[in-house]
């Protein structure tokens, strides 16, 4: 009885220092390495208004460092510095990305933070039918981003009718209802009315079709070294969000 006793009292005590050195080495990796938080201008999930980092991925982020106890400041950057700074400096954290195949071991993952599918809109009072990809490719002129995952996955399915001078989604809805183009694309559904609203244009100014080009979730992207028992503290604030109803209130405000 006395042997099982010093057993027992020493998993206990095994368990203990197990969970002190998680701790601790959590503790000691964010202190030595500090987390950063970037992003790019697609709103309305992150977007600048007044110098200041808004938008919906924005305030899950905001509410998850929150819930942490943590005090980072998220950074938002031109597209191509935010990627370059999430590929190349450690510690990394980049909202909000398309969580794809080819990208999936690329980085570590939180999420998702929203649905990301993105599809083709034409104008109100256009009749064109639309029933697959092989259709967009029939029209004469479809608006895009100048660079990105929807401009790359078009151009590999062999578009070659995009018009690709926007820097951003208001330009390429802008040109579709100002009829330059047959088609537009840049946003996933939230973003488009989004869009619409801040130019002052009604919500059903241009129509989704039916052809989908993108359909992955939308997640925090994190580099590779960050610990995953950071990525686990991280995703269980999101999950605990989630449960609780204040990821859908944020999620309500943007939807509206």
């Amino acid at each position: 009885m006395k042997a099982q006793g010093c057993q027992q009292r020493r998993r206990v005590l095994l368990g203990l220092t197990a969970l002190a050195s998680g701790i601790a080495s959590r503790s000691l990796w964010a202190q030595e390495s500090r987390i950063s938080v970037v992003t790019e201008e697609w709103p309305p999930y992150n977007y600048i208004e007044s110098g200041v980092a808004k938008g919906f991925s924005v305030e899950i982020v905001q509410a998850i460092l929150k819930r942490l106890n943590e005090d980072i400041q998220i950074q938002l950057f031109p597209s191509m510095r935010a990627s370059y700074m999430l590929n190349t400096l450690p510690g990394t954290l980049f909202i909000t990305m398309f969580r794809t195949p080819e990208r999936e071991t690329q980085y570590k993952w939180i999420g998702p933070l929203d649905n990301g599918a993105i599809y083709f809109y034409k104008r109100k009072d256009n009749p064109l039918q639309l029933s697959s990809l092989e259709d967009a490719k029939k029209v004469k002129v479809i608006c895009s981003r100048h660079a990105g995952l929807v401009l790359n996955t078009l151009k590999a399915a062999g578009f070659n009718n995009l018009e690709s001078s926007a820097t951003d989604g208001f330009s390429v809805y802008k040109k579709l209802i100002l009829k330059r183009c047959d088609l537009g694309i840049s946003d996933a559904p939230l973003g488009v009315k989004y869009l619409l609203k801040q130019m002052g244009y009604p919500t059903d100014a241009v129509v989704q079709t039916a052809v989908r080009v993108i359909d992955s979730p939308l997640y925090i992207a994190c580099s590779k070294d960050i610990p995953d028992q950071v990525i686990a503290l991280w995703q269980k604030a999101l999950d605990d969000m989630k449960a609780s109803g204040a990821y859908a209130k944020i999620h309500a405000k943007y939807n509206d």
